[in-house]
């Protein structure tokens, strides 16, 4: 007995084919409940069971399709994703009704009449007319996205939110392993102890992601390749012999563009025209880090048996991805056609995806805040901060632009601050109890206790000497004055802030009269942190004496 043939499509429903390559390059089933469209990041994955369940003979069915792979084959996978899911709610049925999908268009977000109304334009320019009355009513509406720049929890972080993740980040930082692990288990397994690779490197992309200011998916795509001492050119023609050690201390990355105007987004296929410089500190840190990169990578060799030559090694090692998955540490190295993929310039083997983000803002992103007790630094929270605080310094546009290399559209938002709203982010403090606990002042000192003195009088105590050791603001500013705001800092109750908090001002009135370009001085705006912390501390040292009288009487 023969199989039954599927239905013939009726003659204005032309074919749809059977397969497609997407913007990724990956081979896709049309009539597939799931589309593969990359091979790792945001949205790779795609779902569009609900639309494969209309009848094979639905024109609406055959419009959606046919345009959804036509963004599929020339977008990211995470738009189509995005598009398909404000689909589901404009579509969710067999239906093309207008007066339904009117009522449909009124209960839907902003952003998601955004997203239909470009997909029905581009149905559309495919010849789609059955939707024409569907895109007259969409574009009808007019989206005006808000600007959450200055949101109290999701736009520009404080200097005191901001300074108290960097602290946080730095002394989680100070966990990277001195000298390599010699053991595989450490780059393969997840450790309870908090010091596994798999931490280690979720630690790197996070301070990768404030040191660059660049989105997570750039993060992601960087090779180390992309990484050379500053003094070397990516120009050059023999990347692969450059030495990472010419005793220069610091380094500077190449990063890719991923928005394109008139562009599609490809991995690796933009770069930005300026590399970026790292500071010396972090160049030091990032050094280590491959260090111990290396040795799980030749470990990973070893165990597959294989030997390469010191040429074939740096080769190599210089086209894996910086934040890699972890897979790579298990791969089989003695696949030759496994090698020559990795070399492929725009390889996308064993990157990590950019959803690494989110685990890594959570563990190394913590912070203090003055307005709502706690905070996460989180990528968009981040890009706020530094535009906003550009904007509000005065600098022009186009400084603006290549600080996240933002369009100057998005940028113009940030210049229309005003001066007012400056001073109500800036003075907007309350001495609230998260904060008093914080600053906790201490009211006597013991034997065990390591103070911060200078050589007039006492003013507190380091909570983890070993945190303070490695600390970087000492070398700039003489103690106690960095110490005011640090999260390692107790100050004492009854020492003499204030003689500090004169000292403090009149040094910011000395660079004041003295320095020629004080107002854009980055020793004037530690200076004005520091100042606030100090009266924020005397602020609740009195109110904490006050409190105490109160018992005692």
């Amino acid at each position: 007995m023969e199989p039954k043939s599927k239905p013939r499509l009726p003659a204005h429903i032309p074919e749809l084919p059977e397969k497609f390559i997407s913007q990724a390059g990956i081979k896709v089933e049309t009539f597939n409940n799931t589309w593969e469209l990359a091979h790792l990041g945001k949205g790779r994955k795609t779902n569009i069971a609900w639309l494969q369940s209309f009848p094979r003979t639905s024109k609406l069915k055959y419009i959606l399709l046919d345009t959804l792979i036509y963004y599929a084959e020339t977008k990211s996978a995470s738009t189509v994703t995005t598009i398909t899911a404000s689909l589901k709610q404009a579509f969710p049925k067999d239906c093309t009704d207008i007066s339904e999908f009117e009522n449909l268009w009124h209960v839907l977000r902003g952003s998601t009449k955004k997203t239909i109304s470009g997909f029905l334009n581009s149905s559309l320019k495919l010849n789609h007319t059955l939707l024409d009355k569907h895109y007259r009513l969409a574009c009808k509406y007019s989206y005006k996205q808000s600007f959450n720049g200055l949101h109290p929890t999701k736009g520009r972080l404080t200097d005191y939110e901001y300074d108290s993740i960097l602290e946080n980040l730095r002394i989680k930082c100070r966990s990277i392993p001195n000298q390599p692990p010699e053991d595989l288990h450490y780059y393969t397994k997840a450790s309870e102890k908090n010091n596994s690779f798999i931490n280690l490197k979720s630690m790197v992309a996070y301070r990768l992601l404030i040191q660059l200011a660049r989105r997570p998916k750039q993060i992601v795509m960087l090779k180390w390749s992309d990484i050379l001492p500053v003094g070397i050119s990516f120009n050059d023609t023999n990347l692969n012999g450059e030495p990472m050690n010419t005793g220069v201390k610091t380094l500077h990355v190449r990063c890719y563009k991923i928005k394109q105007s008139n562009q599609d987004f490809n991995f690796r296929l933009f770069p930005e025209k300026w590399s970026i410089p790292l500071t010396e500190s972090f160049s030091a840190f990032l050094l280590k880090y491959r260090e111990i990169y290396c040795k799980g990578l030749s470990l990973a060799i070893n165990e597959c048996g294989d030997q390469l030559s010191t040429a074939q090694y740096e080769t190599l090692i210089n086209h894996c991805p910086i934040i890699p998955n972890i897979k790579i540490f298990t791969a089989d190295f003695s696949n030759r056609k496994l090698i020559d993929s990795i070399l492929h310039e725009r390889s996308q083997l064993f990157h990590a995806s950019e959803n690494i983000f989110k685990n890594a803002e959570k563990s190394y992103g913590k912070g203090l805040s003055e307005r709502t007790g706690k905070v996460i630094g989180t990528n968009n929270r981040l890009r706020h901060t530094w535009l906003c605080n550009a904007a509000l310094n005065g600098h022009p546009i186009s400084e603006i632009c290549k600080i996240t290399n933002v369009t100057e559209p998005g940028a113009r938002a940030y210049l229309q601050l005003s001066l007012k709203e400056r001073q109500y982010i800036d003075t907007n403090y309350a001495a609230n109890q998260l904060l008093r606990d914080a600053f906790n002042p201490k009211v006597s000192i013991t034997d065990e206790d390591t103070t911060v003195e200078n050589e007039i009088d006492i003013f507190g105590v380091e909570k983890e000497p070993s945190n303070c050791n490695a600390c970087e603001h000492k070398s700039n500013l003489t103690r106690p004055l960095p110490c005011y705001g640090c999260p390692n800092f107790r100050p004492l109750l009854d020492a003499n802030h204030n003689a500090i908090l004169e000292q403090a001002i009149a040094k910011r009135e000395f660079i004041k009269t003295f320095s020629s370009n004080y107002t854009h001085s980055g020793s004037t705006e530690k200076l004005d942190k520091i100042i606030a912390n100090i009266k924020l501390t005397i602020a609740i040292c009195i109110e904490m004496k006050l409190h105490n009288s109160k018992l005692n009487k």
